[in-house]
């Protein structure tokens, strides 16, 4: 009933995913009310949503979604929203994440003697990186690894008080709308000014 009459290709879908139809201003509203219906608490929900996007610095792209959704068990954080959550993870955000994981792992890989990655040219290629990751694997991968959690664990505090804010104000704003709704409609049934 509510499907498209003709279904997205998968270039269409990729081309949605970097840049919605709608806009992102409508994307983040119509999240922003999938949140507000929500039946759980603000803390809850805010915790999930920290959850899903600390988890976002994690290397592990393919599972970000399991990954938000066990966390959020784990930590009794609203599971649908840890994977709202993952969003903040996205083709313009990825890079920056990833390059602060990989950089605090190879420091602390470093730091505690094992030693970093090899020396990158200057000016890396991707072709240089997917060389670096077939040869060895491992030098790449553990630094970026060790640094992407690290700094997934450390963010979510630091997520979650904006999520909590945002959240909180968002349900207020709803039940101010809902009051609103329902003077409006007391007021036209029964015909009484107010008070």
């Amino acid at each position: 009933m509510f499907k498209r009459r003709k279904p997205l290709s998968l270039f269409d879908h990729a081309k949605q995913f970097f840049w919605p139809s709608m806009g992102w201003s409508r994307s983040f509203q119509y999240i922003r009310h999938r949140l507000v219906r929500v039946a759980d608490t603000t803390h809850k929900i805010a915790l999930g949503l920290a959850i899903g996007a600390a988890v976002s610095f994690t290397p592990l792209v393919g599972t970000h979604f399991i990954q938000a959704g066990l966390f959020a068990l784990v930590l009794r954080g609203n599971v649908f929203s840890a994977m709202i959550g993952t969003f903040v993870g996205n083709p313009w955000t990825f890079p920056f994440l990833w390059w602060a994981g990989f950089q605090l792992g190879d420091y602390l890989f470093g730091f505690f003697g094992f030693g970093g990655i090899e020396d990158l040219p200057p000016h890396i290629t991707l072709s240089v990186v997917w060389d670096l990751l077939w040869t060895h694997p491992m030098t790449l991968f553990m630094p970026w690894m060790l640094g992407g959690y690290l700094l997934a664990c450390l963010s979510i505090p630091l997520f979650y008080m904006p999520f909590y804010l945002m959240v909180r104000e968002a349900k207020a704003a709803r039940v101010r709308a809902r009051m609103h709704r329902a003077k409006v409609v007391t007021h036209e049934l029964t015909g009484q000014e107010e008070p």
